[in-house]
């Protein structure tokens, strides 16, 4: 799923001598492709519905049968660096018409429903309601009953992506359920095998990270928000790519900054999450995103720069970017 992030924006701040810190916001969206969601239906325990359309709480009959569903739903949250600071997360939930269950209803009472941490693994072709994974109700999130009957949520998860990111070996996702699983009550929501993609759900997180330099002599450098696509420093003729994605389709294949005025690019260093050099390059040449013959992963990756400023002076600028392919 690290191939459905649709957005990610960087702003950082880099000065001399100290801790820089940078907020980085992602906003993970999946297609029916790589998207993990399901369906678990009571009313047929053994049966699996990992392709449904629906994202449903929900509590009724089927032919005077009693029924329960609960939906869940994991993203693939691995591509937010480790040691990362959660400034906040929200989970968005997109009603539609749905041609099997009725939507948003209050009937017998009011539809409150609780999202609750995973903590077991699942697999979406096989998780059935007799082998639905467990959760916990720590920081579980109050969705409350709708006020209308097609309304959207936009739900503060914050707390639960945190203790996703703290626990990672027992966190699989969300899982959505009435409070009170007491028929005619329901939430109903589009999941990711929904034709649509604008209903599929939607997890936005912004988190703050410290970079801290590297070794060597600093010159101040301030990265200001421009765009998804470059950060210009302090001195105008410098520009610096947030985003690169190596995918040979010719547009943004390379990682190299663009300069003018005067400034040349000497040397380039790359370093992984965990501080690792991948990639170096004297005198400086653009990089493809490979480590040898071998593909780089999606992620954030850090950039030291070596540059000759018009005044005959050496320049250096790190900072980070990411990798999307």
């Amino acid at each position: 799923m690290a191939a459905c992030i649709r957005q990610c924006l960087l702003f950082a701040y880099l000065l001399t001598g100290i801790v820089s810190q940078a907020n980085t916001v992602v906003k993970f969206q999946p297609a029916d492709s790589c998207g993990k969601d399901a369906l678990l239906a009571s009313l047929w325990p053994d049966n699996n519905y990992g392709n449904h359309s629906d994202f449903i709480a929900c509590a009724w009959t089927n032919q005077s049968n009693p029924s329960t569903t609960r939906a869940i739903v994991e993203f693939d949250i691995n591509t937010i660096p480790s040691g990362v600071t959660i400034v906040n997360a929200s989970l968005e939930l997109f009603h539609y018409t749905s041609p099997f269950n009725t939507g948003h209803s209050n009937m017998s009472g009011p539809a409150d429903g609780w999202l609750e941490r995973i903590t077991q693994p699942w697999t979406e072709n096989t998780v059935t309601w007799n082998n639905q994974p467990a959760t916990t109700t720590l920081n579980r999130v109050n969705v409350v009953a709708p006020f209308s009957m097609n309304q959207n949520y936009i739900l503060d998860v914050t707390q639960l992506v945190r203790d996703m990111l703290n626990n990672p070996a027992s966190s699989y996702g969300f899982m959505l359920k009435l409070q009170t699983e007491s028929y005619y009550r329901s939430l109903l929501f589009a999941s990711s095998d929904m034709n649509n993609p604008v209903f599929h759900p939607k997890l936005t997180v912004e988190y703050t990270e410290e970079i801290l330099p590297l070794a060597g002599c600093w010159t101040n450098a301030l990265i200001t928000p421009d765009s998804i696509y470059t950060n210009p420093v302090t001195d105008p003729s410098l520009f610096v790519p947030n985003v690169f994605t190596p995918n040979a389709d010719g547009m943004n294949d390379e990682f190299f900054p663009d300069t003018l005025g005067g400034i040349s690019i000497k040397e380039i260093y790359v370093y992984n999450r965990w501080g690792q050099l991948i990639y170096q390059s004297i005198p400086a040449q653009p990089w493809n995103g490979k480590t040898g013959e071998r593909e780089c992963p999606d992620g954030t990756y850090y950039y030291l720069i070596t540059a000759s400023m018009p005044s005959g002076s050496t320049g250096k600028f790190s900072g980070y970017f990411t990798l999307l392919r």
